[in-house]
């Protein structure tokens, strides 16, 4: 048989025997199962809490990563540094090639030394009729350029030269040509080393070395 008591604040379950009505503080005591509790409605919610101190920093995860991003705009460029400390000398280079500059060098010197030669006989030439107190012949005409040439009946020097002004024919004696009687394509300074000229035995000049050997005609004044 089953009691219900209703009590203000507590509600009693009890299981008791057929044999007679007990209360419930009875209940309480002989009972070996007890259920009480306080019936309620549901209310309003709580105001929400304070947040919690932050957690440690978990593991990475173990998934795939993603692309890299593109880089960022360029910033703007610093200051410029303090120089740093100097470096430590190298060792010596091997020598440049210098035969090309010694190949030139030779060459100039080569040159100089036909032209000393080429002066120098020059200079020889006019001595010699000097000393006869005469000149080297410079024909002035057609008539003289045939005297010349009779009297030398082979290749002579002329008194002419343009050691001075390259191409610029002139008298050893002073002045500019008055006549001329060139070979066809003379004078060419072929090889850069003609500044002399020659009367050949056809009467016709050439312009030659002046190391070479001919004979000399000397021109005595009238």
């Amino acid at each position: 048989m089953f009691w219900f008591v209703s009590l203000p604040t507590l509600l009693c379950v009890v299981t008791v025997s057929f044999s007679e009505p007990t209360t419930c503080e009875d209940s309480q005591k002989a009972c070996s199962v007890i259920a009480c509790g306080i019936p309620v409605t549901n209310g309003t919610p709580g105001r929400d809490g304070r947040d919690g101190a932050k957690g440690e920093k978990g593991e990475p995860g173990q998934g795939l990563r993603g692309l890299q991003g593109p880089p960022g705009k360029l910033g703007p460029p610093g200051s410029r540094g303090s120089p740093g400390p100097q470096g430590v000398k190298g060792q010596k280079g091997d020598r440049g090639d210098s035969s090309v500059t010694e190949t030139k060098l030779a060459n100039l010197e080569r040159e100089l030394r036909s032209l000393e030669v080429e002066l120098d006989r020059i200079k020889k030439l006019k001595a010699l009729c000097a000393e006869l107190q005469a000149s080297v012949a410079t024909p002035k005409n057609a008539e003289e350029n045939k005297a010349i040439m009779d009297v030398a009946n082979d290749h002579a020097f002329l008194g002419i030269t343009d050691e001075v002004t390259e191409g610029q024919f002139v008298y050893v004696t002073g002045g500019r040509l008055t006549y001329s009687n060139w070979k066809k394509n003379e004078p060419n300074d072929f090889d850069s080393g003609e500044d002399c000229v020659c009367l050949l035995k056809d009467g016709l000049w050439n312009d030659i070395s002046c190391s070479s050997s001919f004979v000399a005609v000397c021109e005595f004044p009238a």
